[in-house]
């Protein structure tokens, strides 16, 4: 239970969907259990139906999205901070917050392709196999989602630090 609630959490983030969506990764896995072949081994086929709950989420949630027009006016306050709460950990939290809100900006099957390789550490035939896509289609997915990512980044200055140059350094520009 716990893989399927960190590959759902990496790819989806911090949302408060989460339990509900892991308790569907385990109805959809019953559903299904006749279909399991034993060809892989039992957690990769329970992520392979997490990465598949993840998607359909993702592709409702950028409709949803699309129909929300969300505007923060600038003179807008943001909400005061809890004085108690340790400013590192809020701090943390607001860049997760901020990095999960740039991978939203890209489209679904990217950003779970990059999720899966750079976060969960997969290979590219891996991660093929799990999204159930070509190796070819996995690679482009890849390129052009690390792509568009960095040009989310490097537009956001609080984000910008996240960015790898080449040589593997932080703070790049893209």
């Amino acid at each position: 239970m716990r893989g399927v609630e960190r590959v759902l959490g990496r790819l989806l983030g911090p949302t408060p969907d989460l339990e509900d969506l892991v308790q569907a990764t385990f109805m959809e896995a019953l559903r299904g259990l006749a279909g399991f072949r034993g060809e892989a081994r039992l957690s990769t086929w329970l992520a392979r139906v997490a990465v598949g709950v993840a998607q359909h989420h993702l592709r409702g949630t950028a409709r949803r999205r699309a129909r929300l027009v969300l505007v923060r006016r600038e003179d807008e306050a943001p909400e005061p901070a809890d004085p108690r709460a340790d400013p590192v950990r809020v701090q943390g939290r607001l860049d997760v917050q901020r990095l999960y809100a740039a991978l939203d900006r890209l489209p679904p099957a990217r950003r779970v392709a990059l999720v899966l390789h750079l976060a969960e550490g997969y290979t590219v035939d891996e991660v093929a196999a799990l999204t159930r896509a070509s190796r070819f289609a996995t690679r482009a997915r890849l390129a052009l989602g690390r792509r568009q990512l960095r040009a989310v980044l490097a537009a956001d200055p609080a984000l910008r630090a996240l960015l790898v140059d080449d040589d593997g350094a932080g703070g790049g520009e893209a």
